[in-house]
């Protein structure tokens, strides 16, 4: 069942008199219970492709055209997010039906509240519990996700966890709305590896036994490999390549996805063998020029990738690309 559909979805900032083109007509579509990542160097649009969901674009910030329509509401009628403006409005959906789980969780918690207190709110809004019945949900959740002696934790400041816990402790945030999506934008960013796997395994948990749908937003393929149904790879405000997580791994047709799988570490290479970073830099939104964006960057780029944007090629059902190189090896197939 389709829980949240994006098409040609159309962002722009204004910036000093400047207009930059964030995304450039990008389509979406989350299935209830999918786990579908969002790959791309920083800069892609990934961040305020999905902020736009929740209201959350900046003042300077608009979706110019496009439609985006969420479909879990009680009443069963689609709720169409694009048209949404008042604060009063985005408080039917913020929280209550898609949460957020930030990069960096200081910026998420208070630093002068009590961490139990913090969950406590979420769930007196969302949930309707009160006093003792909400305190009792909110130490369930901190030992939900994996905080030990969660009726002590319930009473520290977020000074006193680790960074870790403190994800866990946003992750709980946003759990305890229980949400019908979950967006987690690069929760694991400032984590080491071994953290990163425990909350990678306590999202992928937490979306089993509530049965969320999520959107994990990454620059790293390696970290999603595990997790993941779906992968939507987005260079400079535009989707590229998606596709099944099996396809985008093994069956990868883009230049540019090879190149963020190229500069993934790989635990079976030799030491000696060095990363291939993608060379050059992500273009300049504010001044997009004709054609493929990549192509200043890619090596097998033709004289057409300069001319003209590439169309999507469907490559099957689930799988589809935009390379001027696609589409010549599928004609050449034909």
């Amino acid at each position: 069942q389709l829980i949240l559909s994006a098409k040609d979805v159309n962002i722009q900032f204004n910036l000093r008199g400047k207009v930059l083109h964030a995304i450039r007509g990008i389509d979406l579509d989350l299935y209830q219970g999918e786990v579908l990542a969002i790959v791309g160097e920083s800069g892609s649009g990934k961040s305020v492709f999905t902020k736009s969901f929740m209201g959350l674009l900046d003042a300077n910030g608009s979706i110019t055209s496009g439609i985006i329509d969420y479909y879990g509401m009680a009443d069963g009628k689609p709720l169409r997010l694009s048209d949404l403006r008042t604060e009063k409005d985005w408080l039917r959906v913020r929280g209550r039906e898609i949460a957020m789980v930030m990069q960096d969780p200081m910026t998420s918690l208070n630093p002068l509240k009590k961490i139990g207190k913090q969950i406590q709110e979420s769930i007196e809004h969302h949930q309707g519990l009160k006093g003792e019945a909400a305190k009792k949900a909110a130490i369930e959740m901190l030992a939900k996700v994996g905080i030990p002696d969660p009726e002590r934790r319930y009473d520290q400041y977020p000074h006193e966890f680790s960074g870790g816990m403190r994800q866990r402790v946003v992750i709980a945030i946003a759990a305890a709305c229980r949400p019908q999506v979950l967006i987690c934008d690069e929760p694991t960013t400032a984590l080491d590896v071994t953290i990163q796997a425990q909350i990678l395994q306590l999202i992928r948990d937490l979306q089993k036994e509530l049965g969320m749908s999520v959107i994990y937003i990454t620059h790293d393929l390696g970290v999603v490999s595990e997790i993941c149904d779906k992968i939507i790879v987005m260079y400079a405000g535009k989707v590229v390549e998606e596709g099944m997580s099996r396809q985008i791994f093994y069956e990868r047709c883009h230049p540019y996805t090879e190149g963020l799988l190229a500069s993934v570490p790989k635990l079976d290479s030799d030491v000696s063998e060095k990363l291939k970073p993608i060379k050059g830099n992500p273009p300049d939104m504010s001044a997009v020029k004709p054609g493929c964006a990549f192509a200043p960057r890619c090596s097998c780029a033709m004289k057409i990738c300069v001319r003209e944007e590439p169309p999507e090629c469907e490559l099957d059902e689930t799988h589809k690309a935009s390379c001027w190189q696609v589409i010549k090896k599928a004609m050449q197939n034909t």
